[in-house]
């Protein structure tokens, strides 16, 4: 995907609009653009000859060609031969090393109107000068140039596609850098670890110690922590780049698919089946799932068998096999509903069922009188009568909308650093267990981790990487970003 010359694309969405956005990026930019735009208005003198002739230095336009500037005018798109039909245009300018890319680029500001964005791209094209952009190629020439880092390339991702204010919140965050940065300084604080060790092996007959073992096993210790942390982080925003799973969780016959039942008739999309509602306990052995909407936020609700105890004579039977299910079921949700019937007798099995990760709302089922105080955080339904099931949905939104909110990393960043993250968390881990073994101590063996751990904290932010890396991530971008 590595490639050279000039590129150009629509840099606006689709679509008729007031103002669309052309832009381009690489040496040829100006040149490319420069028989297709004026300065002054139409006059019967107006366009002069030899268009296609017509080269334009940075310095013709502006009074200072080393600084970016805006130039009003007039464009041509459909060319030279076309010169009657001119449309308004503002052309803004960055100098080399100034702008997105870093290399010299310009933006074409013109009218929204599809015909004449397209007519504009293919007539540069048409050019020889500039060439149709890739997916994602201009966001690529920047990383390539250093003018961002592999996480502020996957926000810029982040931030076309957000779908709420937080996502949007989290995706600007990391754009404007924060990850890198941090990343950045832990990187440095292992190099100058690493550089310490190194010193020490350079001066072993002298018996010179640049840092002691106290040090060594501090500095590594808060290293790891922030791995571990960032690590913490990034397997909390898995699956925020998918739609939420609210899943039902409780004992048998405690009421879920009835609850199941009367969330989905309320709120749910499109048709669906209702969930089988038996007095018999451990009538649901599989799962249902259903997609639910409520006030914008869209999730699926998931109902299950009910937590129950089973024993080795019971590993193939229907029941063992429903409650293997019944994990994969929770620990893939982005939130439980743990349903009681009474606030007074928690369930440890179901308690134990739910990952200690995965946040939780209690509900109170079968409150059919409507009566009696909820438990602290509970949330009293009644699917027989509709009692509850309003609030219920309310809750289960502000539920999601907090961990949306609480979000630090963009999702598409989380899944592709995961295991690098924990990688490193690994070796460091490792590298404080060589430094506490007296038996194996040994600096070269830590210096080794180090260089591993820094190895992976640079495939996050694309200090290393490789070429199939990048094509994965860019190619996802649309083209003109």
């Amino acid at each position: 995907m590595f490639s050279e010359g000039t590129i150009v694309a629509q840099a606006s969405a689709r679509g008729a609009s007031a103002r669309g956005v052309v832009r381009l990026s690489g040496d040829d930019s100006l040149n490319a653009v420069a028989p297709l735009f004026f300065k002054r208005e139409p006059s019967e003198e107006f366009p002069p000859e030899n268009l296609d002739a017509r080269r334009v230095d940075a310095s013709a336009l502006f009074d200072d060609a080393s600084r970016p500037g805006i130039a009003d005018g007039w464009l041509a798109p459909w060319g030279a031969d076309a010169s009657e039909l001119l449309v308004p245009c503002a052309l803004f300018y960055w100098p080399a090393g100034r702008g997105f890319t870093g290399e010299l680029a310009v933006e074409l500001h013109l009218p929204g109107a599809p015909p004449i964005l397209d007519a504009t791209v293919a007539t540069i094209c048409e050019s020889g000068l500039a060439r149709l952009a890739n997916r994602g190629e201009f966001a690529l020439r920047a990383f390539l140039g250093g003018r961002l880092d592999l996480t502020q390339a996957e926000a810029i991702l982040g931030t076309v596609d957000a779908e709420s204010d937080a996502e949007l919140r989290v995706a600007l965050k990391q754009l404007s850098g924060s990850l890198a940065r941090e990343f950045d300084e832990l990187r440095e604080n292992l190099f100058d670890l690493l550089c310490d060790l190194e010193a020490g092996f350079d001066f072993a007959e002298e018996d010179i110690e640049f840092a002691t073992r106290d040090e060594l096993r501090e500095r590594l210790g808060a290293a790891e922590k922030r791995v571990a942390d960032a690590l913490d982080r990034a397997k909390s925003e898995i699956g925020l780049d998918r739609t939420p799973r609210v899943a039902l969780a409780g004992s048998p016959n405690v009421g879920k698919s009835s609850l199941f039942n009367a969330l989905t008739e309320r709120f749910g999309t499109g048709e669906f089946d209702r969930a089988l509602v038996s007095d018999r306990a451990g009538t649901t052995r599989d799962y249902l799932e259903r997609e639910l909407t409520v006030d914008g936020i869209s999730f699926l609700l998931v109902d299950s068998a009910g937590v129950e105890e089973t024993t080795e004579e019971d590993e193939s039977a229907p029941r063992a096999l429903a409650q293997r299910v019944l994990a994969r079921v929770f620990a893939d949700a982005t939130l439980v509903l743990k349903c009681l019937e009474n606030p007074d007798a928690p369930d440890p099995l179901v308690d134990a069922a739910i990952p200690p990760e995965i946040p939780t709302l209690v509900v109170l089922t079968k409150r059919d009188d409507a009566r009696g105080r909820d438990a602290s955080g509970a949330v009293s339904t009644s699917a027989a009568t509709g009692f509850g099931i309003e609030r219920l949905a309310r809750e289960i939104v502000a539920k999601l909308r907090d961990g949306f909110e609480n979000g630090e990393i963009v999702p598409s960043t989380a899944i592709r650093c995961r295991e690098s993250l924990r990688e490193a968390s690994d070796v460091l881990r490792n590298a404080l267990a060589i430094l506490d073994d007296a038996a194996i101590c040994d600096d070269f063996l830590i210096a080794g981790e180090l260089r591993v751990a820094l190895d992976r904290l640079g495939i996050v932010t694309g200090a290393v990487c490789a070429e199939d890396l990048l094509d994965r991530i860019f190619s996802r971008f649309c083209i003109g970003k």
